[in-house]
């Protein structure tokens, strides 16, 4: 291509754009980073928000927000978490403002799986089997399929509340060591049907 051409290219990157029904002022796309900048309790704090304010003051136009925790015994080190209703009302601050400076916001609901710790989360984590994050300090116990489906339900209570506190769009975390990442490569065949069945329920629901 020529020069015009590329410089034509280059410019819709400022431009406009949808995604199904969500608008987005520009194709500038914060990633998903962790900062520790929540409460213990999984509550969005003040330096959390103007962090992600920040970006969407900058400029850019959606800002995907990394590890929403489903439950307590999947935390990371001052993660923010919607696992329960109390936790809705600071989230919603968060997204209020991300929308008055002008962006969208998405929500990646996380599970740590085997990469956290009793040190954290005050129980033995759990995994879709007793293997060993080579990061972590301790060996997961190993889920049953009864614990797989309450992991479903936890994901799409995380999801409604996500959305009742105006998240955009929802996305699920599956990278390094976290439960999907560990479910994949780890889980007897009857912990990957039940996996199978949770994905279907969580997209017609969620997507």
């Amino acid at each position: 291509a020529d020069m015009k051409g590329r410089s034509s290219s280059k410019m819709k990157v400022f431009e406009p754009f949808k995604i199904n029904q969500m608008e987005l002022k520009n194709s500038m796309v914060v990633s998903a980073m962790v900062t520790n900048y929540c409460s213990e309790d999984g509550m969005a704090t003040e330096k959390f928000i103007a962090y992600h304010e920040h970006k969407a003051k900058g400029g850019m136009g959606t800002d995907h927000h990394r590890r929403l925790c489903s439950d307590t015994n999947c935390r990371w080190i001052k993660s923010s978490g919607l696992w329960e209703d109390g936790q809705i009302e600071s989230h919603k601050e968060l997204t209020r403002r991300i929308h008055e400076a002008g962006g969208k916001i998405a929500a990646q609901i996380y599970h740590a799986g085997r990469e956290t710790s009793s040190a954290i989360t005050g129980e033995q984590p759990i995994g879709p089997s007793a293997l060993k994050d080579p990061t972590m300090p301790e060996t997961p116990r190993e889920m049953t399929v009864e614990e797989i489906h309450e992991l479903v339900e936890q994901f799409g209570d995380c999801a409604r509340r996500a959305k009742e506190a105006g998240f955009e769009n929802l996305k699920g975390h599956r990278t390094v060591g976290g439960m999907r990442a560990s479910i994949y490569n780890a889980m007897p065949y009857e912990g990957v049907v039940a996996l199978v069945d949770f994905m279907k329920k969580f997209e017609e629901e969620n997507l």
